[in-house]
């Protein structure tokens, strides 16, 4: 044979179609060439060829007369032996050279293209993974339909997947086949995972931390089962992470939904509650009244009412512990009690404790309301009831300012508490103001409070003075001195005023 022969070996190894023969006859070619009487070609360790067939290893190791030709290219390690060759021309050890050049090439070519067309394949199952469980935000029937997806992928025996805040309260959800961690294995998992032949356990791991463990045992062969490969280990790890994004997405979801469901309960919630406030003052012939009212946040714990009877006006600011819904529902059951019992006709310091009787015994221990109860006759007589309350500030007509304290506890901290009435009267030009301590609790920058000085000193500068100009001034002023920051409490005020002539 030729050493044009050997080039055609040489091309057809790397250009033609797949044939197992070529190494065997780039052998046969390179004995018949150097006229040797034998020759083996071994890749690594490995015997690729052996010319004439019948030189088994026994023959090999008992003759003598081998000639060893070492060709080293890249990782590879090829070597010919050839016994008893009578002429070992260059020319023809090139030629094996191109040819095993050519071999090595081809072979690393299968590899990437079977590795780029196992790329796709993973890629594509991912995708139909990901197409398939679109939509679903029910961990159970997420993981279920993930455990379906991976034991059809795989084809496992066994798969689970444990989902938890923490090891030892993880629990299996959507699991295929018998268990196979004990306890330990699966904290040994949940912190390192866990890589064996038949069992890969892997950690889901978020920002947040270790969401839970996945588990494939047992990968089916014919004979049985067979150890997981490179590529199995793989396709796993990218399944985990695909189960990861679901599981987390399908939690931020839901967290997403329940955070709006809460926001349109919380809307529900302060539109019912501003309707509680009246929507316009009733006529009193000889007074007037403004109010403004700003919630901390969209439900208050504060609450006022103006309610009117034959003879009297009866005006009450009230003040719960605490924000949000849970001072707010205290708050308008304080105001429908005001309501209910006003319309009994009893007495200011009657209804003060029969309020605080409620709220002691259906109230927790840390919840309590200071109130102020005003009842103004059409003469101008007033009385008042203070429960804990802000100093009630009177401006009189001529500017000067004069405070009406506490004169009890805050409504729903002891049942036996009483609530003394105190007489006054409101003369033509008079205001009586009545807020809760979100204002004179609003500090500046210095975290200096706002109090009540500043109140009697607002007031007591008007010129002229009505509700609405008193209202209206010392709001500017509070935001002033806030520097227009919101107000970290529920923030109220009323203002009565007795009209002049």
């Amino acid at each position: 044979m030729a050493l044009v022969d050997l080039l055609r070996i040489a091309d057809s190894s790397l250009a033609g179609p797949p044939n197992p023969q070529l190494v065997e006859d780039l052998l046969r070619a390179v004995v018949e060439e150097t006229s040797s009487r034998a020759g083996v070609l071994r890749r690594g360790d490995r015997v690729m060829a052996r010319w004439p067939r019948s030189v088994s290893q026994q023959v090999e190791e008992a003759t003598d007369g081998w000639t060893e030709v070492p060709y080293q290219m890249e990782e590879e390690h090829w070597s010919l032996r050839l016994l008893h060759a009578e002429r070992v021309d260059e020319q023809v050890m090139g030629a094996v050279r191109l040819s095993l050049r050519a071999w090595n090439l081809r072979e690393e070519l299968r590899r990437t293209r079977f590795d780029e067309r196992f790329h796709l394949w993973e890629l594509e199952a991912i995708r139909s993974i990901a197409t398939g469980i679109g939509g679903i935000l029910d961990p159970t029937r997420l993981a279920e339909q993930l455990i379906n997806h991976l034991v059809a992928l795989l084809g496992v025996r066994s798969a689970h997947l444990y989902l938890g805040s923490a090891a030892d309260v993880a629990e299996s959800v959507g699991g295929f086949g018998a268990p196979v961690l004990g306890p330990e294995d699966l904290s040994r998992a949940w912190d390192n995972g866990i890589y064996d032949e038949e069992l890969v356990a892997l950690p889901l791991r978020t920002d947040g931390g270790t969401l839970g463990v996945l588990v494939a045992a047992h990968k089916e062969a014919r004979a049985g089962t067979e150890p997981f490969a490179a590529n199995d280990v793989r396709l796993l790890e990218l399944f985990a992470v695909q189960l990861t994004v679901a599981m987390e997405f399908a939690r931020l979801t839901q967290e997403s939904l329940e955070r709006e469901r809460l926001r349109r309960e919380l809307e529900v919630a302060a539109e019912i509650q501003a309707h509680l406030f009246p929507q316009q003052f009733p006529s009193f012939a000889g007074f007037r009244l403004a109010a403004q009212s700003s919630p901390s946040r969209q439900v208050a714990g504060d609450t006022y009412d103006v309610i009117l009877s034959d003879d009297h006006l009866l005006v009450t600011v009230a003040d719960v512990s605490g924000k949000g819904v849970g001072a707010g529902m205290i708050a308008s059951g304080i105001h429908a009690s005001v309501r209910l019992l006003e319309s009994e006709g009893i007495g200011l310091p009657d209804l003060a404790c029969r309020i605080n009787s409620y709220l002691t015994t259906a109230t927790e221990d840390n919840r309590f309301a200071t109130c102020a109860l005003v009842r103004i006759d059409r003469d101008g007589t007033m009385r008042v009831v203070n429960a804990g309350h802000c100093p009630l500030v009177v401006r009189r007509v001529d500017g000067s300012v004069q405070r009406i304290g506490a004169g009890g506890l805050p409504l729903g901290i002891l049942e036996e508490a009483t609530y003394p009435e105190v007489l006054d009267c409101l003369h033509p030009g008079d205001l009586v103001l009545m807020y809760t301590d979100g204002l004179t609790e609003a500090t500046n920058d210095r975290d200096e409070e706002f109090g009540v000085e500043r109140v009697e000193d607002v007031v007591s500068g008007l010129a002229p003075a009505s509700a609405r100009t008193a209202c209206d001034a010392l709001l500017e002023r509070v935001a002033q001195f806030t520097d227009g920051r919101h107000l970290t409490d529920d923030a109220t005020l009323l203002v009565v005023e007795r009209l002049q002539g």
